[in-house]
């Protein structure tokens, strides 16, 4: 295969929830189970946390398989067009 998420023969780990709700450093931590799940929704509190493209929590969410992702922030983007781009290229990184 190519190695493409969504291709239903590929080993997935398979889980007993229907929410997981954690926190920042767990999703880091525990990225080697999170990361093998095939995720249908992805909502983050605090968005502004990725807006660095660079940073570590972007890097390891971006690494995991989404199909939909939703941010949310009650920070404004404070003038900073590129604050706003990575937000954009984390939601829509094959744009």
């Amino acid at each position: 295969t190519t190695g493409d998420p969504w291709v239903p023969w590929q080993r997935e780990a398979q889980v007993k929830f229907h929410v997981l709700l954690t926190s920042y450093e767990l999703i880091t931590i525990d990225q080697a189970a999170l990361g093998s799940i095939r995720w249908a929704c992805l909502v983050v509190d605090e968005a502004h946390r990725l807006k660095n493209n660079q940073s570590k929590f972007f890097r390891v969410l971006n690494g995991y398989k989404i199909e939909h992702k939703l941010l949310l922030t009650g920070t404004p983007l404070q003038n900073n067009l590129e604050e706003l781009f990575h937000l954009l290229n984390f939601l829509t990184p094959e744009r």
